[in-house]
């Protein structure tokens, strides 16, 4: 599980995003309206600061692992890597898994956003979130600022 996939950060678990072709149930049997709008309040969350709300709403594990006075510091470096956000533009929504480091696995969606930050630079950057099924609930599992130094992939444009 991260919380910033590019900032250098502890981890409570390494993970990623598997191909949806998988046996069992992907992303896409968490309802896209419901997670698009938790996904929504996570960024809203992350672009004012409110580190406690944020942090209620990760996955129990990164809860465990990251302590309420943990999660200012963990924006910050995301936001001294990549600026302050200001403002998103929702670009998409994938389906797939989080893989976690014990082998298990939950359905995930993951959401992107275009993102204007405070550091005035060239490259274009995006915020995703990844958004799982916690029980009745749903659980944010990661989310990070990101750039594509290969140039931006066809589908955030």
């Amino acid at each position: 599980m991260s919380a910033t996939g590019c900032a250098q950060t502890k981890s409570p678990t390494n993970s990623s995003i598997a191909q949806s072709n998988q046996e069992s149930a992907d992303g896409s049997s968490i309802d896209q309206k419901k997670a698009r709008e938790f996904s929504d309040s996570i960024v809203k969350a992350v672009i004012e600061d409110r580190e406690k709300e944020l942090r209620q709403k990760m996955e129990q594990a990164f809860q465990d692992y990251y302590s309420e006075k943990d999660m200012k510091p963990l924006l910050e470096r995301i936001y001294s890597a990549y600026g302050k956000p200001l403002e998103v533009e929702f670009k998409k929504d994938s389906v797939g898994y989080k893989i976690y480091d014990t082998g298990g696995r939950k359905p995930m969606r993951k959401f992107w956003y275009a993102v204007k930050t405070t550091k005035q630079d060239e490259e274009q950057k995006f915020l995703f979130t990844e958004i799982v099924s916690n029980g009745d609930a749903l659980a944010c599992v990661g989310f990070s600022i990101v750039t594509f130094s290969q140039g931006i992939p066809p589908d955030l444009r």
